[in-house]
């Protein structure tokens, strides 16, 4: 009997198929994925394709955008993949950029298609590219060695340290696109000629683009959500000077939802820690305390313009509504329509707290500055 069910398993394994695998050589490599909107209420997709290198120690930034518009994804993929001749595979993109004029309706469509894509990684950065994705895949910066790889560095941190960067992984826009109490984020990249700046970010809310920051606002958000190390604070004079510049060498924040006699109050403590790095006048380290002031003030009006423009817009990057509904007990819907209720009524209190190390002179014997 057990040489009969050999003899059976072993003529099977003739009339397998294979897996389909193909070799390297019959592969393009999609680094980067831009969708666009098109005409016609169309996806415009442009998938840029890197092309591979015989110097393997140089590498090569050479690489080629297809374009294809089409009333879904799907479909336009499709019809880029009858304009190559090798297969497309996806498992090394890892850049996928929105058009400016795509995110201002609903993304919800187009998020489920890559979350549904099981060879194209979560881990993935997402962005907008202004004036269009394709703009951004088009551009090649001065010193690039491999396809994209600009993109990667700044988003992966692993090259330029900017307090003006936010880095969103496909994961995260996917679980925030429906997670109550907290709304997703994305960086704008805005096309320079063949280069590109990462400095504004916009709030979505219902999967659209509600909110755009500017620089300035960027860099106190950023302050709040990634405890941003590395940032400048400029100072001004009554008589809106520059005085000086404060270099921050470590960043604390913390916040908490207070509720007294029926009044609710967003509490924001942040701890920071520098030096001058730049200076308009002489200062004078008797008067270190009286600087550290003045940089709590510019600290707490920023952040308190930027959370109370959260509450006009009635979005909620931050996740107060996330802090809400963990230190409170209850139905999670009644939770969250509480929340909505008693958010735009909220008040906003910012607690900063400035050490200062020195101011950055130096003084002779007497204790003057030189």
């Amino acid at each position: 009997m057990n040489k009969v069910l050999v003899l059976f398993v072993s003529c099977s394994i003739f009339f397998l198929s294979g897996c389909g695998y193909k070799d390297i050589d019959k592969r393009y490599f999609v680094v980067s994925i831009g969708v666009d909107k098109g005409q016609n209420d169309m996806y415009e997709i442009s998938l840029k394709l890197a092309v591979p290198s015989s110097d393997v120690k140089t590498g090569s930034n050479e690489a080629e955008i297809l374009t294809e518009s089409a009333q879904t994804v799907s479909e336009a993929v499709r019809m880029i993949k009858s304009k190559v001749d090798k297969e497309l595979d996806f498992g090394h993109a890892k850049m996928i950029i929105f058009g400016s004029s795509l995110v201002k309706k609903d993304l919800s469509n187009i998020v489920d298609w890559f979350s549904r894509r099981r060879d194209i990684q979560e881990i993935a950065w997402t962005a907008i590219g202004s004036p269009s994705a394709k703009k951004i895949l088009e551009a090649k910066p001065m010193g690039e060695r491999l396809p994209s790889n600009s993109l990667f560095l700044t988003f992966g941190n692993e090259g330029t340290e900017t307090p003006y960067i936010s880095s969103v992984y496909l994961y995260k826009l996917i679980r925030l696109r429906n997670e109550r109490g907290i709304d997703p984020i994305l960086p704008i990249i805005d096309a320079e000629d063949q280069n590109f700046s990462t400095n504004r970010l916009a709030v979505f809310s219902d999967s659209k683009q509600v909110l755009l920051l500017e620089e300035e606002q960027t860099k106190y958000f950023n302050m709040i959500t990634n405890n941003t190390s590395k940032t400048e604070i400029k100072v001004e004079k009554e008589n809106q000077a520059p005085y000086f510049v404060f270099s921050t060498d470590q960043v604390r924040t913390t916040y908490e939802i207070q509720s007294e006699n029926k009044t609710t109050n967003i509490v924001l403590n942040i701890e920071i820690s520098g030096v001058v790095e730049e200076s308009f006048d002489v200062l004078d380290d008797q008067k270190k305390t009286e600087y550290e002031k003045n940089i709590e003030k510019e600290v707490t009006s920023q952040m308190e313009d930027i959370l109370r423009l959260f509450q006009k817009e009635k979005v909620d990057p931050v996740g107060f509504g996330l802090r809400y509904r963990a230190s409170h007990t209850g139905k999670e819907s009644a939770k969250i329509e509480e929340w909505e209720r008693i958010y735009p009524l909220a008040d906003i209190k910012v607690n900063t707290q400035v050490k200062m190390k020195n101011v950055g002179i130096i003084q002779d014997q007497e204790g003057y500055p030189e």
